[in-house]
């Protein structure tokens, strides 16, 4: 499966945050909660109309772009202040990955899944156990993440954390899908290591 066919087949789950994320990082955050509002309510139509299911990690993934685009009003109207905002939204994010990692198959399997095109076989539980175990990398980067942000919060005027924090979420976000993009080498250097074994046992 070519690249192109692999970002279309999972931009409808994801893409309700990466818009959000995107056009902040634009500087069209005022714009972002009506995006992400019509976008996710287009694409749950869509599905609808066409018979399609709505899996977890679309779920999951809009539903907290929603939550996000709501809180947007709510920053803007000064009702919350705007240092607590990325904490708060790397805390959602952080506990939506938690949220992932529970359950039958982790979250971040139903995505490489998606990406592919097809399922992994039942029986792989070291593939299981190898992103369940990324499901919670990606759940303690966005609460370290957020807990960064707190302190910068705490001990910083709101002009230097904002430019600390336009630098460290976007070089950490790309630096985490880089690494993640090299899921296969990780994988096969923690079988090497002994920490997912193959085992296609019942």
């Amino acid at each position: 499966m070519s690249r192109q066919s692999a970002f279309r087949r999972i931009m409808p789950e994801v893409g309700g945050l990466l818009l959000f994320w995107g056009l902040g990082a634009l500087g069209l955050g005022l714009y972002a909660s009506a995006a992400v509002i019509l976008f996710v309510i287009g694409d749950g139509i869509m599905r609808w109309w066409r018979g399609l299911d709505f899996p977890r990690v679309w779920l999951l993934f809009n539903g907290l772009a929603l939550i996000l685009a709501l809180l947007g009003p709510v920053v803007c109207a000064g009702r919350m202040n705007v240092r607590i905002e990325p904490v708060l939204t790397s805390y959602l994010v952080g506990i939506v990955f938690m949220i992932g990692a529970l359950g039958r198959k982790p979250i971040v399997q139903d995505i490489a899944e998606q990406r592919q095109g097809a399922p992994f076989a039942a029986d792989r539980h070291d593939l299981r156990m190898f992103f369940r175990v990324f499901t919670w990398v990606w759940a303690a980067y966005f609460l370290i993440r957020g807990s960064v942000y707190l302190w910068l919060a705490h001990t910083m005027p709101s002009g230097r954390m904002g430019l600390l924090e336009n630098i460290i979420s976007p070089a950490s976000l790309v630096a985490m899908i880089l690494v993640s993009s090299k899921g296969k080498a990780l994988f096969q250097l923690g079988c090497r290591a002994g920490i997912f074994t193959v085992d296609r046992r019942a």
